[in-house]
């Protein structure tokens, strides 16, 4: 899901679209991208992440056709970002100049330049400071990564240049702990880490102090 002004966007995993909804007064729906599962122009193939631009464009995760699908606000089709480096992606995230996008592979970040051109890649599988099932990420207001890492129980930050900073929550079902996360989001103030804790059935709220 991400917030523009007024408009919600959401991707639905399992029939391959993303919906567009207005905030005024009441939620309304007000458009659906996809024609079914496929890769043409104007097909998804099981999206995850998404963001929204500045200017209000919207960045998809075209998870199984391994690229990121642009539309404009409206939900009409702009162009792709692809890249040979590009496996499985399943979130996507936007700073002025940059685009980051969390894969399913290893490094599982990859960093673009918004027209496409990849400068670098973060973040390695393994054991310890490193990551395992990532699925969802945020980024803060210095560029530090958050990354949902299902396979750990915890949720990892990393610095712009991918060193681990530190690990937040543990495996188990009370209080602070968290079973495969699958989400991951900042408080508008920065102060509080929001986290999607898949298997607890509930979200799991961190102050960042």
């Amino acid at each position: 899901i991400a917030l523009h002004r007024d408009n919600i966007y959401v991707t639905d995993y399992w029939t391959h679209a993303v919906l567009h909804f207005k905030m005024k007064q009441q939620i309304r729906h007000v458009a659906t991208f996809g024609r079914g599962r496929g890769s043409s122009d104007k097909q998804l193939n099981y999206p995850l992440g998404l963001t929204v631009s500045t200017d209000g464009d919207v960045f998809v995760a075209d998870c199984d056709n391994h690229r990121i699908k642009i539309l404009d606000p409206s939900l009409r089709f702009k162009r792709h970002v692809t890249h040979q480096s590009m496996k499985k992606p399943r979130d996507v995230k936007l700073t002025r100049d940059e685009m980051y996008v969390l894969c399913d592979d290893s490094p599982c970040v990859r960093v673009f330049s918004h027209a496409g051109e990849m400068t670098r890649s973060l973040v390695t599988r393994g054991d310890g400071m490193q990551v395992s099932d990532v699925w969802f990420f945020c980024l803060d207001a210095q560029q530090n990564l958050l990354i949902c890492d299902a396979g750990t129980h915890n949720v990892k930050i990393f610095s712009k240049d991918g060193t681990c900073l530190h690990m937040v929550g543990q495996e188990g079902h009370g209080r602070g702990m968290l079973y495969q996360p699958r989400g991951v989001a900042l408080t508008k103030d920065l102060n509080l880490v929001i986290v999607s804790n898949n298997k607890n059935f509930r979200l799991q709220i961190f102050s960042c102090k």
